[in-house]
């Protein structure tokens, strides 16, 4: 008997041991299938964040790309802008420059005005006014004898067809003499 409880009991343990074993091996079998779960999961979500990279880096680059597109924009806006204010205060300053002239030619409006209304201021304007045009034709008929001469000496630079000049005036001058005899007389007789 005691033969047959060792081995019985070696048969119990042999059992415990398979049974804890089989245990062991479901256990390990399930955490298998969860770990396996687990990593289909975890490959399924780190497709989905490759997918959800991919998108975010073509987005960046589009977002780049129009971030330059912009800057170049902004840059040329800016450029345009720096120029207005340039042609902005030129414009001012000439405003100021035109108005500081309105100013002048209202004062001297005010001060010909009433001269005009004075007889005699007028009288003298009327005067000055005579002079003046008579000094403007005088000026421009010395303007026309200035050009005449300038064109004679043109003229005479171009040629003088075999006559002496010095200094565009004739140099040498001949002389005619026209003897008027009646036709009795001849030729040869004085």
């Amino acid at each position: 008997m005691k033969g047959n409880l060792k081995f019985t009991l070696l048969m119990v343990g042999i059992a415990v041991v398979f049974f804890i074993m089989g245990r062991e091996l479901v256990e390990t079998r399930v955490k298998l299938k969860n770990t396996r779960d687990e990593i289909a999961q975890e490959k399924k979500e780190k497709a989905w964040f490759r997918d959800e990279l991919n998108t975010a880096r073509t987005g960046l680059t589009r977002a780049d790309r129009d971030l330059r597109a912009a800057n170049s924009k902004l840059d040329f806006v800016n450029k345009k802008m720096l120029g207005l204010r340039h042609g902005n205060h030129k414009l001012a300053s000439e405003k100021q420059g035109l108005e500081y002239k309105i100013t002048l030619l209202q004062e001297e409006k005010r001060t010909m005005e009433a001269r005009l209304h004075s007889l005699t201021e007028l009288k003298k304007a009327i005067r000055q006014v005579k002079i003046d045009l008579r000094d403007d034709r005088i000026s421009r008929r010395q303007e026309y004898i200035r050009q005449q001469k300038e064109i004679e000496k043109w003229e005479t630079a171009l040629g003088n067809r075999g006559f002496l000049t010095k200094d565009g005036e004739d140099y040498y001058k001949p002389k005619v003499n026209v003897e008027v005899r009646p036709a009795s007389v001849s030729l040869n007789k004085k």
